[in-house]
């Protein structure tokens, strides 16, 4: 045979194994080294009919054909559907007989998750198997490990692999031995066992701009200095900062920075790592800021700092960027010399760690890490952000905390829990304050455990005062959205206003806080804005993100590109995942097929938005057409009067998205979906377009690069990037925007408003938090702010978050595999009054800048058109999957179970109900057959799992239980509340259908507004059921889930569970448990599980 083919096989599930194959051919396709002639590149299952006559032919112009297999692992240990057939050949006890691989020299890369039993055993088998059946390996086995991250080992293997293979297949020279390249004979087999690869760390050169200082815009092209004729506006150009102000230290705070830095000569020689694990941004900021403080520090006084530079990362960035530092031995003992490391991370979901820290949290928590003690070197301190409305409090900063001390670090300080229900400030400002001259003091070996345990007691006594003392430290308060993400339903925090400032204040901004000075009684002459004092500001903090300009050329080279291995590896969760291939930076565009509304709303408004939505009234654009369609939704629902309100004000959306036809975005009840959508309405775009078109001369469509790897168009980033709209919560803004007015009067105003001092804090609080004032409200209130350019905003403002939304739908459900269902509440209310002066009061109109978005968009379906949908106005909506560990039915039928979800909280147990009632019509159709048969020989064909009305776990579960009279099939409570039965009754019918079906055993509906005297809540319909709920808990080991607010409905939820407890159990004096105790223990044995929000 003339042709020498290079083969490159792949067996992959999630689409990462199939993409490394097809990249190295792609990489070698023209390039290829002796003897071979060509590439090629299948799923291992196509072997027969591309690859097998080949290898039974011995080459003439080769030793060996080559062979590369990448193949990961699924299930328990199971090959991927497009490698098994080529895995159970290689299996047959025959296969070995005939000696198929004689003529194939063979390298194979695992990809596997070092969580799960079967670590990359399709891998292992391949490899093994291969030797037996004559082939000879010409590299020990790579095993990837998708915990830790693959793209380490996957990148070392990629790299020379095809040149190790034409080495091994060429036709010796000279030597006695012509495999004397090749790993090992045939004979060796059991001497030599699979081995992961190992890879040297990678060197890190000490950065010269790190993440999270000032981006250096000198290189980036002026668009235009700025000329407005009717006011003096500084020239700034574009891709500068305003001479901002440096932040004011406490001679305290830089006293005890430079003691704790000069008391020992020793430098270190690893830079100082700050990480970070950060779902919304609060958590990034923070380490950012703490970034930027060391590196000025270094700037002004690099002698008398510790550690010779710093990094900031994210904490699924540890290998890569701060894993060769940690495992440094060269330190001096003898004083007790350390590594520093500084974390700040968040808690997302039930006590989950954020996506860009759930590797790291892998890591640390894996049994086989304890062995390396990979922290023997370091000294840490942990921040940790949370919210004590939830259960799991700080719990992923807690959790790191203690793994870092098992794996062998020393603990600097006592973790720092910031609670962002009562302000993350008051523990974050004082921590920030020390903590660099406390890990800089430890590390250097200063009598380090002294050091630990007054820090400790000085970290409390600055907890205690933090209240009356200024903090300095640039340091991040709430931005926009809570740290801690759930599974919501319901916007409350992200909403926007519906109307433009000139409809809302008929004056501006200076105006408005002159007359709020002067008091509500009177009108304002001549009343100034107090000067206020820098020491009363917050600092300013480090830039959240910078931008560059990029030309076709680039624009080109990007789209040509493939995804790189770390894009890769984040487009799953592991490789025994269920095909999740869609993440927040690789959403999948989805369909709205269906729509509905679950409260009792009129479609006046929804089809007249419909006509605005309509392709065929004029030829206007589609913000436009969006534009037009959210003013008819919002005045077809005036919010006047309290009927109004309560009415007009509630309106619930469900919402049916599609899915893959190929099945990659698969989901379970219990899961989440998050949303991203345009968080900037089409006005505010509009407006800020304008601006940076008619001031700064910055086009809509010039091509920019956010951040250094996000390419992109200004409009993109105004419409999808930087969050314009949600109400300001961080004073910080206000400072930086101050620093852009031209006008004095502006920036005094402004800065007023973030001071401390005592009328400035009532006036945040009355005019900027109470009426929900957003960015592009403070930039129309106070127009000379409008010198700020597109890098200034994106220096200053936080990127939009997605929304989650829990699923309300079955995958076994008729078609639940190709589409769900999400149901939503549409934010919407009016704000308190402002009183401006005795003849000028005024409110405003917020409605959530995604649901009100959604439900525009929606309109086609609500208002139940018959027309064809394509010929109205419906983007696409962008969607990625968010798994639960834990909010899962029981796979036990016989557990019975309590559903606790009061408004949308009933979403996701709908999702339950439906999944329940789908099992029990599969049990009743699967016979005893079905599980005598599975998996035995029929004929020479295999029983597939596919040719079942269930899986087989699911058939399996079903002849488990005991209890029950519905033959061993738990029952299911639901508690339902709402305000009127004949408005927000959600799901209504389907509860009366599951119920009269035998789906629910037990209905109660609370109705808080039913009677004008008497309200009533879920809690009070668990009182008067507490026997019943008593005898489920204790006798039956019920599982109980609640889902829905947290601020109140779930405290006050598990205090009437323990009630029930109390009065028919732990009552009596033999019984020495409590009922609080007894609800406790069962969250640690997750019998009670929560999916609440604030």
């Amino acid at each position: 045979m003339t042709d020498i083919p290079l083969f490159i096989l792949y067996g992959s599930a999630t689409g990462n194994a199939e993409q490394i194959a097809k990249d190295l051919a792609s990489k070698h396709e023209k390039s290829l080294p002796s003897p071979f002639t060509k590439i090629i590149c299948c799923e291992a299952n196509n072997y027969k009919k591309k690859c097998c006559s080949t290898w039974e032919t011995k080459p003439e112009k080769a030793n060996k054909y080559g062979l590369i297999f990448v193949v990961s692992t699924t299930g328990n240990g199971d090959a991927p559907e497009n490698g098994s057939r080529f895995v159970r050949y290689l299996k047959r006890k025959t296969t070995p007989d005939s000696q198929p691989f004689q003529h194939v020299a063979f390298a194979v890369l695992g990809l596997g998750d070092s969580n799960y039993d079967q670590f990359c055993e399709s891998g292992k088998v391949v490899d093994k198997k291969l030797v037996e059946c004559g082939g000879v390996r010409v590299k020990p086995l790579a095993m990837a490990d998708e915990a830790t991250g693959l793209e380490e080992v996957v990148e070392e293997f990629v790299e020379g692999i095809v040149t190790e293979m034409a080495t091994a297949c060429e036709i010796k020279t000279s030597g006695n031995d012509k495999n004397e390249s090749i790993v090992n004979p045939i004979s060796d087999e059991k001497k030599i066992e699979p081995v992961v690869e190992k890879v040297k760390p990678k060197e890190i050169a000490p950065s010269t701009v790190g993440v999270g200082s000032r981006p250096n815009l000198s290189n980036i092209p002026a668009f235009a200095r700025l000329n407005h004729p009717q006011r003096s506006i500084p020239n700034i150009p574009v891709g500068s900062r305003p001479n901002i102000p440096k932040p004011i230290t406490s001679p305290k705070v830089a006293a005890s920075v430079k003691t704790g830095q000069s008391i020992s000569k020793l430098k270190s020689e690893t830079p100082l790592c700050i990480l970070y694990g950060s779902a919304t941004g609060n958590a990034e900021h923070i380490a950012k800021d703490i970034t930027e403080k060391y590196k000025k520090m270094l700037s002004e006084s690099k002698d008398e700092c510790y550690f010779p530079d710093v990094i900031c990362c994210e904490l699924d960035q540890y290998k890569k960027k701060c894993q060769s530092f940690w495992e440094n031995d060269e330190l001096n003992t003898e004083v007790g010399q350390k590594h520093g490391v500084i974390i700040v991370t968040s808690t997302t979901g039930n006590g989950d760690a954020p996506e860009n820290a759930s590797r790291f949290v892998r890591y640390i928590k894996r049994k086989t890490t304890v062995a390396s003690m990979p922290f023997r070197n370091v000294a840490y301190a942990i921040l940790g952000l949370g919210d004590t409305n939830y259960d799991q409090f700080c719990q992923t900063g807690k959790l790191i905390d203690k793994k870092l001390k098992e794996l062998g670090g020393t603990r600097v300080k006592d973790i720092a829990c910031a609670d962002e229900g009562t302000g993350l400030e008051a523990v974050v400002e004082p921590w920030v304050d020390s903590i660099l001259a406390i890990i800089s003091k430890f590390c250097s070996g200063s009598s380090n455990k002294t050091v630990a345990s007054e820090n400790n007691i000085e970290q409390k006594k600055q907890e205690n005062s933090s209240g009356n003392e200024h903090q300095t430290v640039s340091v991040s308060q709430n931005v926009s959205t809570k740290e801690s993400i759930n599974s919501t339903n319901e916007e409350k925090e992200t909403v926007e206003s519906e109307n433009t400032t000139s409809d809302m204040f008929e004056m501006l901004g200076v105006t408005v806080l002159k007359r709020l000075l002067v008091g509500s009684n009177n009108v304002a002459q001549d009343v100034s804005i107090p000067s206020v004092d820098p020491s009363l500001l917050p600092p300013i903090g480090s830039c959240l993100s910078s931008c560059k300009l990029v030309d076709e050329e680039d624009m080109d080279r990007r789209s040509s590109r493939g995804l790189s291995l770390s894009e890769m590896e984040r487009m799953t969760v592991s490789s025994t995942s269920s095909n999740i291939n869609y993440t927040m930076k690789d959403p999948f565009e989805s369909t709205i097929l269906d729509a509905r509304y679950l409260t009792e709303t009129p479609l006046d408004g929804a089809s007249l938005a419909n006509e605005a939505l309509s392709l065929s009234t004029s030829n206007k654009t589609e913000d436009e057409h969006l534009t037009l369609a959210m003013k008819r939704l919002s005045d077809s629902f005036p919010l006047n009067s309290d009927d109004e309100r309560e009415r007009n004000g509630k309106r619930v959306i469900e919402m049916t998205l599609s899915l893959p036809d190929d099945f990659t975005l698969e989901y379970q009840p219990g899961d989440s979906i998050g949303i991203i959508a345009p968080g900037n309405t089409p006005e505010v775009v509009e407006f800020v377009l304008s601006f940076l078109e008619n001031i700064h001369k910055i086009s809509r469509t010039q091509k920019i690069k956010i951040d250094t790897n996000q390419l992109t168009t200004v409009e993109e980033v105004i419409r999808y990037h930087i969050d314009l709209c949600s109400p300001i919560k961080n004073k910080r803004i206000l400072v930086s925007l101050a620093q852009f007015a031209s006008v004095k009067d502006e920036e005094k105003a402004l800065q007023f408003l973030a001071s401390k001092a005592p009328q400035g804090q009532e006036l945040f609080r009355s005019f900027v938090e109470e009426q929900r004032i957003s960015v592009v409200d403070i930039l129309k209130l106070f127009p000379s702010c409008q010198s700020i350019s597109l890098d200034g905003l994106l220096a200053i403002l936080p990127s939009i978050p997605p929304r989650y939304y829990s699923i309300c739908s079955s995958p076994l459900k008729k078609g639940g595999n190709l589409s769900l269902t999400v149901a939503f509440s549409v934010v919407d209310y009016a704000t308190s009054t402002l009183k401006i002066d005795k003849n000028n009061c005024q409110n405003r109109r917020i409605g959530g800048l995604v649901t009100r978005y959604l439900e525009t968009i929606c309109s086609p379906f609500l208002s139940k058109v018959n027309e064809d949908i394509s010929s109205f106005v419906i983007p696409k909506v962008k969607i990625f999957p968010k798994p639960t560990a834990d909010f899962r039915l029981p796979s036990n039928l016989s557990t019975p179970i309590i559903l606790i979800g009061p408004g949308t909280g009933i979403a996701p147990f709908i999702g339950f109900l439906e999944h329940r009632r789908a099992e029990l019509e599969a049990k009743d159709l699967t016979t005893n057959d079905n599980l005598v048969s599975e998996g035995t020989w029929r004929g020479g064909f295999d029983i597939e799992e596919e040719e079942l009305n269930i899986t087989k776990s699911e058939a399996n579960d079903f002849g488990t239980g005991s209890s029950s009279d519905k033959g061993g099939i738990g029952e299911i409570d639901v508690y339902f509340g709402c305000r009127y039965s004949d408005h927000d009754w959600l799901y209504k019918e389907e509860m009366k259908s599951l119920k009269s079906t035998g789906v629910i055993s037990d209905l109660n509906v609370a109705f808080s507004r039913e009677t004008k005297n008497v309200r009533c809540y879920v809690q009070d319909k668990i009182k008067e059921n507490e026997k019943r709920i008593a005898l489920k808990l204790l006798q039956e080991s019920a599982r109980v889930y609640i889902c829905g607010d947290g601020n109140s409905m779930a405290k006050d939820v598990q205090s009437a569970l323990a009630a029930a407890l109390d009065s028919y159990a732990f009552g009596k004096k033999e019984i020495t448990m409590k009922g609080k105790e007894y609800i406790e223990k069962m969250k640690e044995e997750n019998r009670l599980l929560l999916d609440i929000w604030s």
